[in-house]
Formats: structure tokens, C-alpha cells, sequence
């Protein structure tokens, strides 16, 4: 295998809804990875927010810029990892995972589109298999809950 087959990868940088909320006023970006649909129910809001669904994210990528801090989100946070990670690939060092994702921003009381009623059925969906929901990681938590947010070395 080549080295460009072969590229070892930094941990990806997590941060909780909370944190993101100052990065956003910060000027930073957030890529929402769900789908249309899940989108049309409950939609992050009162920030720039981009739609690339993971399932276009490998044609679309380009779309996000390399020159400001950008903050992947989903419903959970897993399918966001997988962009976050796919960009690092690519080279983008600015870049950084929200998780938990759209649950804990409502939770949190943050701008959103639709109905907070929405929530639980967007969580339900964002399974890649369909059925189940994601579930965040143990060690994983938001910095409003006095827990420090993951960061990558």
C-alpha cells in the first residue's frame, strides 16, 4: 500500500452544542450531514447553516470552505464523524464533530426550524441501518454539563 493509500489520522475534535453555539458567533460554520428530510422536520437555526447529507457529502465536499472553523452536525453525532473524519482526509484542519447533535441543541433551548415535537423521530431516523437510534459514547459530554468537550491532540 502507498502512503497515500495509508495516511494516519489525529483524533477528531468533538465539541457539544454549547461550545459550538460561541464558535458560531465566532464566525464559524455549521454542515448539518442529515437528510432533506429529516431537515424539513427540525432544522438547526440562528447561525450560517449549510445541508450536505452524508449520503452527498463524498460529491459535495468541495462545498466547504478550508479557510474557517466548521462544525459538522447530525442528529447524534455519528454520521457527523464520518464527514469530520472524511475532511481530515482531505486535509481540513479546521474542522470539528458535534455530539451530541440536534437532541442536545434543542435540549438547550438554541434556534431551530419546525418543531422541537420533531426531535425524537429525526433521532430515530438518522440510523444507517434505519431502525435504531444512534447512541453517544460514554465519555462524551456537552461543556454545559460541566464535562469537557473531546479534543484531538
Amino acid at each position: 500500500m502507498n502512503d497515500t493509500a495509508k495516511r494516519e489520522l489525529a483524533e477528531a475534535r468533538e465539541v457539544c452544542p454549547t461550545t459550538s453555539q460561541g464558535l458560531l458567533k465566532e464566525g464559524a460554520l455549521l454542515v448539518d450531514v442529515r437528510e432533506p428530510s429529516e431537515v424539513a422536520k427540525v432544522g438547526f437555526a440562528g447561525c450560517e447553516v449549510v445541508n450536505i447529507p452524508l449520503s452527498e457529502f463524498e460529491a459535495r465536499w468541495q462545498e466547504v470552505p478550508r479557510d474557517r472553523d466548521v462544525i459538522l452536525a447530525c442528529a447524534v453525532g455519528e454520521r457527523s464523524l464520518k464527514a469530520t473524519y472524511f475532511l481530515m482526509y482531505q486535509g481540513y484542519d479546521r474542522v470539528m464533530n458535534m455530539k451530541p447533535g440536534i437532541g442536545r441543541w434543542v435540549e438547550r433551548g438554541f434556534p431551530i426550524t419546525g418543531s422541537a415535537d420533531n426531535v425524537a423521530a429525526s433521532e430515530a431516523a438518522s440510523s444507517c441501518c434505519g431502525g435504531t437510534s444512534e447512541a453517544a459514547p460514554a465519555g462524551v459530554s456537552c461543556r454545559g454539563d460541566d464535562a469537557e468537550d473531546k479534543a484531538g491532540p
